[in-house]
């Protein structure tokens, strides 16, 4: 058994020999315990924040345990392959029926077979596909990001010296407890809505003076100042990125902030819309929000109206539509049509209620719901998030964590890919439906559709797999050790691909945060080697509430903090180090 020892950054062994066993502790309730015949290491519920990795070729399990003033990691390696594959099964087993509460022997042996493969860090997937083979463009790109790397480790280095000799009264505390002080930022939010007449070379000026506040690479445009008389405890919380005129939106209490990009990939406060109200005059806070008919609208939904939508008409900035989508059936998700839907005059969208997929067109009267483009399942079904691909097939997450893949609405599912049983948070897929990442709490679940060997190179969403081949899927989650310096059991917020419109199958990086670190992953690194543990990090000075890639590219990342807006440089993402995860303070964070 070994321990993380957090100053020296390694697993140093604290016994020889022990026994891990697990505990029935009620009806699908378990307890993992390890000991040895000396003394007890630990005895903690299997549940997802214990971040398991288990790996095969070392014939280990590495996971997180946490009291409540820190976070331990603990490796134990087994004394054979026999002994691996107890633990692997015994634990998944377990986990399996906690989160699920069913019997392990109800799931199919595929099932089985697909829920262990996840469970297991070196996980072998299909090839990447050959357009990536000679993308010489990106390789440049990795080189240049490995060189900025460098340029930013040695800031680090020098920022942590000048740190040491300001904290050598604390040389004795442990580094998990050391507290990194960072300026604050100013609060605030703006309240009233601003009119464009300030002059493009005023704008220019203003931004230039913004960023030169801000690290290299990193711009901001703080969500307000001053006078706050509406809303007062009101954060930012959902953000729609544009591909029009270069605008985002960013939801805070009942009003919208409109940010504005730059062609030097910075981002910068343009106007607010003041008290988002229905028709009827009530005021009200966006629970969803979706860019809509060539981004000229907002969808937008009230988490106590959920048999209603709203359209925002963003010329005006104010609702101008009621959509009553059925009496009977409330929306708990709403998605476009297609990958780029928003690109297009499609007045259509795709809906989701707990247990039905369906189109919904607004120039309906009265049910807005398409009768021959809905699937209803008779059984909860628990949906929760929905995607399309660019061709307008779907792929639908649920809360019990199985995945839908359908080639169009109106019919069953193609392919159903099996419950590990965390909630699916949110969801995404390639424009060719290729690959899927879904987002559970603790990590992301990238799923490779395409069947293998299939002459016609089909995926899960065309037909469905043969059941004795179901596809490998790849869990993308942190390193325990790593989520030991973060402090913090692990809380991704829903998973984005880049966006490519103009290049068919070209997204190659993956996007998310959790506490106050953005995330990312390369996918062609992943597929390459086969590890899901390889990301790029970035801190940030309080919690990130979302996150997305600006339209078209993966260049820069649209971050939205509680009371802050900022875009980042992908290349300002580096990989996690020591001094790079350890929290700092800033107000609500320890």
């Amino acid at each position: 058994l070994y321990m993380f020892d957090a100053p020296s950054g390694e697993f140093v062994q604290v016994a020889k020999e022990v026994a891990l066993t697990v505990v029935e502790v009620g009806k699908y309730e378990y307890y993992m315990n390890v000991a040895s015949n000396d003394r007890s290491f630990t005895s903690q519920v299997i549940e997802p924040e214990m971040n398991a990795v288990f790996n095969h070729d070392h014939g280990s399990l590495i996971w997180n345990y946490f009291d409540q003033n820190r976070a331990y990691s603990f490796s134990m390696v087994t004394v054979d392959a026999k002994h691996y594959e107890a633990l692997h099964q015994g634990m998944t087993r377990a986990a399996y029926e906690t989160l699920n509460q069913e019997s392990w022997n109800k799931a199919t042996v595929a099932s089985q077979d697909y829920i262990l493969d996840a469970y297991e860090e070196d996980v072998d997937m299909l090839p990447e596909p050959e357009m990536w083979a000679s993308d010489e463009e990106d390789e440049e790109y990795e080189e240049e990001e490995e060189v900025e790397e460098e340029d930013d480790e040695e800031e680090d280095e020098e920022e942590d010296e000048e740190s040491d000799k300001d904290e050598d009264e604390e040389s004795d505390e442990d580094e998990i407890d050391k507290i990194f002080n960072r300026a604050p930022g100013s609060q605030g939010v703006k309240t009233s809505r601003e009119v464009e007449t300030e002059s493009e070379s005023e704008s220019e000026s203003e931004s230039e003076s913004e960023s030169e506040d801000e690290s290299e690479g990193e711009s901001g445009a703080e969500s307000g100042a001053g006078a706050d008389t509406g809303s007062g405890a009101a954060k930012n919380s959902k953000l729609a990125v544009g591909y029009k005129h270069g605008r985002s939106f960013v939801v805070r209490g009942s009003r919208i902030g409109v940010f504005r990009h730059t062609d030097g990939d910075e981002i910068v406060f343009d106007t607010s819309i003041n008290h988002v109200d229905d028709t009827r005059g009530r005021e009200f806070t966006p629970s969803t929000m979706m860019l809509h008919e060539q981004d000229s609208a907002l969808v937008l939904q009230d988490a106590q109206r959920p048999n209603e939508l709203f359209k925002m008409d963003l010329e005006y900035g104010k609702v101008v539509e009621e959509w009553r989508v059925h009496e009977d059936v409330p929306t708990v998700a709403v998605a476009p049509t297609t990958k780029y839907a928003q690109m297009t005059g499609d007045r259509t969208l795709v809906g989701l209620s707990h247990n039905m997929l369906y189109r919904i067109d607004p120039r309906l009267r009265d049910n807005m719901i398409v009768q021959d483009q809905q699937q209803a399942y008779v059984t909860k079904s628990h949906f929760t998030t929905a995607a399309a691909t660019e061709s307008g097939a779907v792929a639908v997450g649920s809360a019990k964590g199985e995945i839908r893949l359908f080639d169009r609405l109106g019919v069953r599912a193609k392919t159903v890919l099996p419950a590990l049983g965390e909630p699916i948070l949110g969801i995404d897929v390639t424009s060719d439906g290729r690959y899927v990442v879904a987002t559970c709490k603790t990590y992301l679940l990238l799923v490779d559709t395409k069947l293998p060997d299939d002459a016609n190179g089909r995926t899960g969403f065309m037909k469905a797999f043969p059941q004795a081949q179901k596809p490998a899927p790849k869990r993308l989650q942190l390193k325990p050790e790593h989520v030991v310096y973060m402090g913090a059991p692990i809380s991704f917020t829903p998973a984005k691909f880049n966006q490519a419109p103009d290049a068919q199958g070209s997204e190659k990086t993956i996007v998310t945060s959790t506490g106050p670190f953005v995330v990312t992953w390369n996918l062609r690194r992943v597929l390459g080697t086969g590890r899901g543990d390889a990301y790029h990090i970035k801190q940030y000075q309080d919690t990130v509430v979302a996150d997305n890639f600006r339209f078209g590219q993966d260049r820069s990342i649209v971050v939205t903090l509680p009371n802050d807006v900022q875009s980042v440089k992908r290349s300002q993402l580096a990989k996690p180090t020591r001094e790079s995860l350890m929290i700092r303070s800033s107000g609500s964070l320890l």
